[in-house]
C-alpha cells in the first residue's frame, strides 16, 4: 500500500505540466487600451512649408556650418549626462533580460561532508569507541520551477520589455535635445559676436562724427554741446563692449559643459567668425499625423502605456493559484567507496499549489493602483500629443514671422544708414542740426542690433522646429 503513495507526487507533477501547456492558451490578462487620438488633418500655417514627409536625420547639417557639426559630434561623444542616460538604459535592458529568467527552473548544486564525534560519557552506560566518530558525504542537485499557468511571469517580462523600449525612446529624446542645446548656445554666441562687430563698426563711425564736432567747435562753427553729445553717444556704445564680451564668455562656458570639457580648451575655437548661418531653409513638415511616429517623446509615452497595461495583467495573476515543482536528486553515504552506488541514491519530488485566498484586499488594491497608473499614462500620452502639435505650429509661426521681420529689418537698416549719411552731410554744411545726427546714430545702432536679434530668432526657431518635428529620431 505504501508503494502506491510513491506515485502521488509523480502524478501531481505530470498534472502540473499539463496545466502548463493548457492554460497559456487563455487570453492574457493584459488590459487592452485604445489609443485612437483625433489629430488635425493639416497645419494652420503652411504657406512656406512643404507637406511631403522627410525625416530630418542630422538636421543640424542643414545649416551648412562645419563648426556646428563638429561641436555636436564632440557633445554626442563626451557629454556626461548622455553617458549617464546610456548607463540607465543599459540597466533597463539588463532588468528586462533578468525578468526572463522566471521562465526557467532554478538549479543548484550542493555538496557537504559532515564529521562528528560524540562523548563517551553522554549516556548512562559508556558506549564503545567504535561508534564514537561518525562521518558522511552528501551531494546532490536541487531544482525549483514555478509554472507560469496564469501568465504573471509573461506579463512581467512584457512590462519590462516595453519599459526598456520606453527608456530607449527617452534616450533618443535626450540625444535630440542635446543637439538642440548645442545649436542654441552656439547661435546665441554667434549673435553676440555679430552684435560685437556691429558695436565696433558704430564706434568707428561715432569716433569720426566726434572728430567732426570737435573740428567744427574749434573753428567756431559748432558748439560745446555738440561735442558733449557726440562723446556721450561714443562712450555709451563703447560701454556695451564689456557686456557683450561677458555674454560671449558665458556661452563658451555653457558649450564647454555640453561638450564635456573645460572652457580653456575652446578659447581659440570661436575666433574670427563673421556673419551668421543661413536662415533660408526648405522645411517639410508633413502632416500632423506624421509627428506621432517621428517624435521620441510620443513613442516613449505610448510604450509606457503598454508597459502599464502589461503590469495590470501581472498584478491580476495574483488572484489565481500558483503551481510550483521542487525536487532534488543526490547521493549520501558514510563510505566514499559506496557513494555512487544505487543504495546511496536519494531523491525528492514536491509539486505544490499555493493560493492566496484572502490578504485583506491587498491584491485588489494593487490592481486598482495599477489601473490608476495606466490612466495617468494615457492622460500623459494625450497631453504629449497636444504639446507636440502645439510646438510644431508655434515654431512654424515663429520661423515664418522671423523671416518677415528680417526682410523689413534689412530695409529699415538700409534707410537708417542713408538717414545718417544725409544728416552728417547737412550738419557739415551747416544746413542741419546735430540733433538729427544723434537721432540717426542711435537709430542705426538699435536697428542693426534688432536685425541681428531677428536673425538669431529665426535660427533658434529653426532648431526648435526641427526638434518639434522629431529631429533625427
Amino acid at each position: 500500500m505504501k508503494e502506491r503513495y510513491h506515485y502521488i507526487p509523480l502524478a501531481f507533477g505530470l498534472l502540473s505540466l499539463a496545466l502548463l501547456f493548457l492554460f497559456p492558451l487563455r487570453s492574457s490578462a493584459q488590459k487592452e487600451v485604445d489609443l485612437e487620438v483625433i489629430i488635425p488633418e493639416k497645419w494652420q500655417i503652411d504657406t512656406i512649408f512643404l507637406t511631403n514627409d522627410i525625416a530630418y536625420n542630422e538636421w543640424w547639417k542643414n545649416f551648412n556650418d562645419p563648426l556646428l557639426d563638429s561641436l555636436i559630434t564632440v557633445a554626442l561623444n563626451n557629454n556626461h549626462n548622455i553617458h549617464s542616460i546610456e548607463a540607465s538604459l543599459e540597466k533597463s535592458r539588463l532588468l528586462y533580460q533578468q525578468s526572463k529568467s522566471a521562465f526557467y527552473p532554478s538549479l543548484s548544486l550542493d555538496a557537504q561532508y559532515d564529521l562528528s564525534k560524540s562523548s563517551l560519557n553522554y549516556y548512562e552506560e559508556t558506549s564503545s569507541d567504535e561508534y564514537r566518530t561518525n562521518g558522511y558525504l552528501n551531494a546532490g542537485i536541487n531544482a525549483s520551477w514555478e509554472i507560469d499557468v496564469f501568465g504573471k511571469n509573461r506579463d512581467n517580462v512584457r512590462a519590462n520589455k516595453k519599459s526598456y523600449y520606453a527608456n530607449e525612446a527617452s534616450y533618443q529624446n535626450a540625444v535630440m535635445n542635446l543637439c538642440a542645446q548645442v545649436a542654441t548656445v552656439y547661435f546665441n554666441l554667434r549673435a553676440y559676436q555679430q552684435q560685437l562687430i556691429v558695436a565696433n563698426q558704430n564706434i568707428i563711425s561715432e569716433k569720426n562724427i566726434l572728430d567732426i564736432t570737435i573740428a567744427r567747435y574749434e573753428s567756431g562753427l559748432g558748439t560745446q554741446l555738440d561735442v558733449s553729445q557726440a562723446k556721450s553717444v561714443y562712450y555709451n556704445t563703447s560701454a556695451s563692449i564689456p557686456k557683450l564680451d561677458a555674454y560671449i564668455t558665458q556661452c563658451v562656458n555653457e558649450l564647454a559643459i555640453l561638450l564635456g570639457t573645460y572652457p580653456s580648451s575652446l578659447s581659440n575655437t570661436f575666433i574670427n567668425l563673421d556673419g551668421l548661418p543661413s536662415i533660408r531653409h526648405i522645411i517639410s513638415t508633413g502632416i500632423p499625423a506624421d509627428v506621432i511616429r517621428r517624435r521620441p517623446d510620443i513613442r516613449q509615452a505610448e510604450l509606457l502605456i503598454e508597459s502599464q497595461a502589461a503590469a495590470i495583467g501581472a498584478t491580476k495573476a495574483d488572484y489565481y493559484p500558483k503551481f510550483k515543482i521542487t525536487g532534488s536528486f543526490g547521493y549520501l553515504s558514510h563510505d566514499i567507496e559506496k557513494f555512487f552506488n544505487n543504495e546511496s541514491q536519494m531523491f525528492q519530488l514536491s509539486p505544490s499549489i499555493s493560493w492566496n485566498i484572502f490578504s485583506g484586499m491587498e491584491v485588489r488594491k494593487a490592481v486598482q493602483m495599477a489601473e490608476i497608473s495606466l490612466d495617468e499614462s494615457i492622460d500623459n500620452y494625450n497631453n504629449v500629443i497636444l504639446n507636440a502639435i502645439q510646438e510644431v505650429e508655434t515654431e512654424m509661426s515663429n520661423y515664418a514671422n522671423a523671416l518677415k521681420t528680417i526682410e523689413m529689418g534689412q530695409q529699415v537698416v538700409e534707410q537708417g544708414n542713408k538717414t545718417l549719411e544725409l544728416s552728417i552731410d547737412l550738419y557739415k554744411r551747416g544746413l542741419g542740426t546735430f540733433t538729427n545726427v544723434l537721432d540717426a546714430q542711435r537709430t542705426v545702432l538699435s536697428d542693426q542690433n534688432y536685425l541681428v536679434s531677428a536673425w538669431n530668432s529665426a535660427l533658434l526657431a529653426l532648431v526648435r522646429l526641427y526638434t518639434a518635428l522629431g529631429g533625427s529620431w
